[in-house]
């Protein structure tokens, strides 16, 4: 199985993407995979039931593995107290992961970063009023009808990958910061935004990776 027909590479600044799509997998694939699993990852995939969620886990590790063959890194991440994905003995290696459907994205780089990745769906305006600031609440309402799902998601994934980098998980509400631009600011720090559509077949998906600022 050679991992370049499976995973599509992306270069955004200093930061790397790797993507797969589940879609089209066979389980035979899928099983390779599971073999170069990392031990933890293979118990973790064996206790999910549900075959979308456990394929995702699946190639979830897989791109953990190759960022392990990329850097050289014997061991297996664990979670930080931050709740974020790190090689103890490589805290050169900032990684995070991100899943949403037939999709499994992995971003990688030199700074603490996050990564989100959705598929674009129907937008919920309650669910943008509650968590979105005024100015994305507006800027949602302003755009016109047949593009609002895509700009929510848009916003969203910004939001997500924000709070993915800063590690500050549900500690932090995301109405209190705004990623209509391309930095954003939390927490005493300055994070720059990098963002992806992508349109693959009738499905369209939306990827922002966050990554903290130098200085």
């Amino acid at each position: 199985m050679e991992w370049g027909d499976i995973v599509e590479e992306y270069t955004i600044e200093n930061m790397t993407l790797w993507l797969i799509c589940l879609k089209g997998l066979s389980e035979g694939v899928i099983d390779e995979m599971y073999r170069l699993c990392g031990s933890e990852r293979r118990k973790k995939a064996d206790r999910i039931r549900q075959g979308e969620k456990r394929r995702q886990s699946i190639c979830a590790g897989y791109l953990v593995y190759l960022l392990k063959q990329r850097f050289a890194v014997a061991e297996e991440p664990v979670l930080s107290e931050e709740g974020k994905p790190v090689f103890q003995g490589h805290p050169e290696v900032y990684f995070n992961i991100s899943h949403s459907g037939d999709y499994v994205v992995l971003a990688f780089g030199s700074r603490e970063l996050g990564v989100d990745i959705e598929r674009v769906r129907r937008a919920g305006l309650k669910t943008a009023r509650r968590f979105f600031t005024g100015e994305e609440y507006e800027y949602l309402l302003e755009t016109q009808e047949g593009e609002r799902d895509d700009a929510f998601f848009r916003i969203w994934t910004g939001k997500e990958a924000v709070v993915k980098a800063a590690g500050c998980g549900l500690s932090v509400s995301p109405e209190r910061f705004c990623v209509l631009g391309e930095e954003v600011e939390l927490e005493g720090k300055r994070y720059e935004l990098r963002r992806r559509r992508f349109v693959m077949g009738e499905q369209t998906v939306w990827i922002c990776a966050a990554q903290l600022m130098e200085g």
